[in-house]
Parts: C-alpha cells; sequence; structure tokens
C-alpha cells in the first residue's frame, strides 16, 4: 500500500503535516494553530516549494502510473494521519479534510480508470472545529471531552460518509494505539481497559454500520508490555467482536528508542512471540504469496486458494485471479486451474526413540506447459522427548523447487540452515513443488542423548534454558514467591541461533508474567552466565539488571526483555525480589 507520509524526504516527523498541503500557523496567545496560510518548505537543497492540493494530485497520479500494474500493488492511503487543524465535514476548503480526500481520490480514479486497486481514508485528530450534527446518535461533545489519534477520529463519518466515483474502492483506515505512545485520558480511567469497547465505538467502530462500507486498521501497535499489553489484548478482542479483522500493525522491524516496538525485538532480531500470537488471533487466516513460473499464487490457510495469472507484453501486464474450493476447480481464460484438496497427513516412528510427525498438504496446482504441477507445504514436528541433531527427508519425486530446508548430499533434505536441533514439541515449515504428485518420507534422525531440560527452582524464581554440544534449548518456567506478595513467572524460548568465533551463540527471548493481584513497577535480574548482548533492561555496576524506568506490570500482564549468549552450559536467569509492589 503506497502512502502519502510527508511532502518532502527533508522533512522530519515532527513536521508531519495535519492537512494535505504545506502550511504555516498563525498561534493564538495559547500557542494554539488559529488559522493556516499556504506556505512554502524547503527542500534537501534548500529550495523552497509550495506544496499545493494540485501539487499533491499530481504526486499521486506519478506514483499509481507507476504501481498501478504491479501484482502486489494493494491501493493507495491519501493521507498518512491528518490531525489539528484538518476538520471533517466542516471549515472549508482549507480545512476540511473530508472534501479533500473525496477530491484527491476521484482525481487518481479520474485519470487513471484502469486503476485496480483500492482507496483507504484515514480519519482526522482532535479538531479545533467541531460539526454542530443533528443526526442521529452523534454525540456533539465540545472540544476536549475525548482524545483522538491522529488518524484515528471518524466520529463524523456518521453523519457526513465519504462518497467517491468509485464507492466499491472505498475502505476506511483509522489508526489506533496504546498507552506506550501517549497517555490519552482513557488510558487514566479506574476501569481501564474495560472502558475501551465504548471509546473505540464513538471513533471508528461504528463506520460500517453508518457508511455501509468496510474499515481496516490502518495502524495499531506498542509495547507487549505494562499497560500497553492489557490494551493489546482487550484491542484484538474488540476488532474480532467487530469482525475487523485485517489489519496492518506497526511494524515489522524494530522501532529502536522509540514507541512502537515491532515484532522483531529490538537488537536481536528475534520475534515478538507475543505480538505474533495477537496478530495470529486477530488474523489466522493471511494472504499468503508464491511465484510459480509466470504466475503469482494466493493462498490461505483456509479452503479457498487464488490464482493471479500475468499475462505480460512489451508494455503492459495484465493480472487474471480465479478461485477454487476443494472439489470444484476454476478455470481463468488462460486455462490455468487451481484448486485444493484435502490435507494428507503422514507420521513416521523413526528408530531411536526420536518421533517425527510429517503434515504435508497441497498447496496450489497448476498447468504449466502441459505438465500437472503441484505445490506442497510441509510441517515437520518433532514428537519425542529428546532433541533431533540431523534429519533427512525424501521425497517420492524430484523437486524442481524446494525452499526453506537444505539440501543433503544424497539430495535427501535436512533442517533448515538457521537450525542446529529440533527441540522437543519445536516444528518448522518448509515447501517444494514437483511435476505430478509425490509424498514426503522420513529416515531414521539423529537424536541426541540429552534429555528435555527442566525447570530448576530456589529460594529465587529461576528459568533454566540448558544447552549441550548439539544445541539443546526448551522452554521452562518456575513460579516463586516474592517479599511483598508479588510473585512473578519467568519463561524462557529459544529463538535463533548461529556460529559465531567458532562457538554457537543462542538468543533468548524471556517472558516475566506478573501472578500477583498487585502491579510492579521494577525487579532485578541475576545470570549465572554473563550475556554477550542484551536488550529491555538496564545494566547495573554490580553486574545485575534491572527493568527499565517505564516498568508497570499489571496484574496478570508481562513484559519481555531478550539476550544472547553463548551455549557453553546452562542459562540460568535469576530474578530477583520486585524492588517495588503496588
Amino acid at each position: 500500500m503506497l502512502d502519502m507520509h510527508l511532502f518532502t524526504s527533508g522533512q522530519t516527523k515532527g513536521l508531519q503535516p495535519g492537512l494535505w498541503y504545506s502550511y504555516k500557523c498563525n498561534y493564538d496567545q495559547w500557542g494554539n494553530c488559529a488559522s493556516v496560510y499556504p506556505a512554502c518548505l524547503l527542500d534537501p537543497d534548500r529550495v523552497c516549494t509550495n506544496y499545493t492540493e494540485q501539487v499533491n494530485k499530481d504526486a499521486w497520479s506519478t506514483l499509481v502510473q507507476r504501481y498501478k500494474r504491479q501484482w502486489n500493488f494493494l491501493g493507495a492511503d491519501i493521507q498518512n494521519e491528518p490531525h489539528e487543524p484538518a476538520s471533517w465535514g466542516v471549515g472549508g476548503a482549507a480545512y476540511d479534510y473530508a472534501a479533500a480526500a473525496e477530491r484527491i481520490s476521484n482525481d487518481i480514479l479520474t485519470r487513471h480508470p484502469d486503476y485496480a486497486g483500492l482507496i483507504f481514508v484515514e480519519g482526522i485528530g482532535n479538531t479545533p472545529i467541531r460539526p454542530n450534527w443533528s443526526c442521529q446518535n452523534f454525540s456533539g461533545s465540545s472540544p476536549g471531552a475525548t482524545q483522538y489519534w491522529w488518524g484515528g477520529n471518524l466520529e463524523a463519518a456518521r453523519c457526513r460518509p465519504l462518497a467517491i466515483s468509485r464507492m466499491n474502492k472505498l475502505v476506511y483506515a483509522p489508526h489506533q494505539y496504546g498507552p506506550s505512545v501517549y497517555k490519552q485520558n482513557y488510558f487514566s480511567s479506574p476501569s481501564f481497559p474495560n472502558n475501551m469497547p465504548s471509546v473505540w465505538d464513538r471513533h471508528f467502530g461504528m463506520i460500517r454500520q453508518y457508511t455501509g462500507k468496510p474499515a481496516v486498521m490502518g495502524e495499531w501497535g506498542g509495547a507487549s508490555s505494562g499497560q500497553t499489553a492489557l490494551w493489546l489484548d482487550a484491542f484484538v478482542s474488540y476488532l474480532i467482536s467487530k469482525d475487523m479483522r485485517d489489519n496492518f500493525f506497526w511494524a515489522i522491524n524494530p522501532n529502536r528508542n522509540g514507541d512502537t516496538p515491532g515484532l522483531l525485538m529490538d537488537w536481536s532480531l528475534a520475534p515478538d512471540l507475543v505480538k505474533l500470537n495477537l496478530t495470529r488471533t486477530l488474523q489466522p487466516h493471511p494472504t499468503r504469496f508464491m511465484v510459480s513460473g509466470n504466475s503469482i499464487c494466493m493462498s490461505s490457510s483456509s479452503s479457498t486458494m487464488a490464482t493471479m495469472v500475468a499475462a505480460t507484453s512489451s508494455t503492459t501486464a495484465q493480472y487474471v485471479i480465479t478461485t477454487a474450493t476443494t472439489g470444484a476447480p476454476a478455470t481463468s481464460s488462460s486455462g490455468m486451474t487451481s484448486t485444493t484438496v484435502a490435507t494428507a497427513v503422514t507420521t513416521g516412528v523413526s528408530s531411536g526413540s526420536c518421533d517425527v510427525t510429517i503434515t504435508q498438504r497441497v498447496a496450489n496446482t497448476w498447468q504449466d506447459g502441459g505438465k500437472a504441477m503441484t505445490q506442497y507445504a510441509v510441517v515437520v514436528e518433532n514428537s519425542s522427548p529428546k532433541p533431533i541433531a540431523a534429519l533427512s527427508l525424501a521425497t517420492s519425486l524430484t523437486p524442481t523447487q524446494f525452499w526453506t530446508v537444505t539440501q543433503n548430499t544424497d539430495k535427501t533434505f535436512g533442517l533448515p540452515s538457521h537450525m542446529t536441533n529440533l527441540a522437543p514439541g519445536s516444528q518448522f515449515d518448509w515447501g517444494y513443488v514437483v511435476v505430478g504428485t509425490s509424498v514426503v518420507s522420513v529416515r531414521s534422525p539423529a537424536c541426541s542423548s540429552s534429555a528435555s531440560t527442566a525447570a530448576t527452582s530456589g529460594a529465587a524464581q529461576q528459568s533454566t534454558v540448558t544447552s549441550a554440544s548439539s544445541m539443546v534449548a526448551s522452554t521452562s518456567s518456575t513460579t516463586g514467591a516474592s517479599s511483598g506478595g508479588c510473585p512473578l513467572r519467568i519463561t524462557q524460548t529459544q529463538g535463533s541461533s548461529w556460529v559465531q568465533g567458532g562457538r554457537t551463540m543462542i538468543s533468548v527471548n524471556v517472558v516475566v508474567q506478573n501472578t500477583s493481584s498487585k502491579s510492579v513497577s521494577s525487579f532485578k535480574v541475576r545470570f549465572a552466565q554473563t550475556p554477550d548482548q542484551i536488550w529491555n533492561v538496564v545494566t547495573n555496576s554490580d553486574g545485575s539488571y534491572s527493568s527499565p524506568s517505564y516498568t508497570n506490570i499489571a496484574p496478570g500482564a508481562n513484559m519481555q526483555f531478550g539476550y544472547n549468549a553463548y551455549a557453553t552450559g546452562p542459562l540460568i536467569v535469576t530474578i530477583q525480589s520486585p524492588d517495588s509492589c503496588n
């Protein structure tokens, strides 16, 4: 999705425009932007340019012309996070973002009648110009009665919905964040987070009811700890209740020193398992893509498959989308078929008490030059109590393509290159393509002599990740009663592993959960083996580590940190009694 974020690369985040053209403010005696006037902005080469609405339209036309025939072009987000002094439905041509979004959208659709993408329109922020609407159930509250996120205020759309020339392209796309980004007034409610559904109902949850158009969450996110963790859980539950499962999470990459940490942890780039579970809960069937020949195949884990066929020439690229469900293949104009079939499950019991379960399903089928091609998705799981240090998987037909796994010298397939072992209960996904149909078999894996790790308990709360020559690592946790009546549960999970300087390094994610009825605002951590790198905690002079200054783990909530360490022995983390228990 393309997004109009800034007018020039020389702009900083602090200069993110609230309006769709460049302007300056006339400030009142309280420092508020009382009125605006068009003004130029300095480009990186120090040239001052007026970014008028027409310049905005021309820029959109240039972007659409460049990208509209790309297979993965989804649509245009007309303006990123409009905010004060923008209004909705009032204020005239200088302030009315609803009218401006219609004009810009219609300009795209007029100049590009072949435009196949969607039009996304966000809300506004706290507006100084409030409409006196008289339509049904509109609150009509005065300024300051509530607070809105930039781009998150669609309240007035119930009375003044958008109307563009091709309404089947329109999608509302509000932005929402939790307390880690900014302490909105409703986050201080004694009933938080139970008070949030009524806030979201007012801000954007009524869009489909009053406009008949869909809404997707254009941005959402935040830290997966403290009060924000409660907000994230409540927000996902709310979106599911409103059937607003489609969303854009901000963001994939880490946001170091920022207020919106991503799906990947800072520094280690290990996945944030809490957030991944949340996104999986919200949208359990995300669209998946695969390139095969001249086709882009789209699928989900549901029973529907779509194939986007690229019929290219020297100047154009047209796409035909065909869909099919089990037992009912569909054929596109190019003669390509797309079907799904029932999942085939094969379980193999290997010698050495290392049972491996293989689950294989057909992900896609198509014709390529008269050949029947089949794409398989395979899940390999270690169902034994011992780690597997090596693996040999064989396919009945030689694949034309394969991914994720490594290929052994005997043409069988082994563990992915980033894995030095497959821990008990762990699994990995891989896939391959063959001409015809194929099955996967497993040959005797090499079992480690080490059993899965148990937690080590003691006077303090400990969690252990054991590593041996075969890189054994398993999740373990213990709970201990701390002084002050604030017990914490510690859970460690191994992430990635790699060889560094001839030694094996592993990345570990630690979840600290507050299992008490009181909030915990600080604690200390000690390690039996000093980490090589650590993040999301503060290093102390005595060799311990403290929780960040902003820590506030509510009852039932958790916070996360992580570390990298060499695999030279058991990795034990001990959390001492919380320093502050409220």
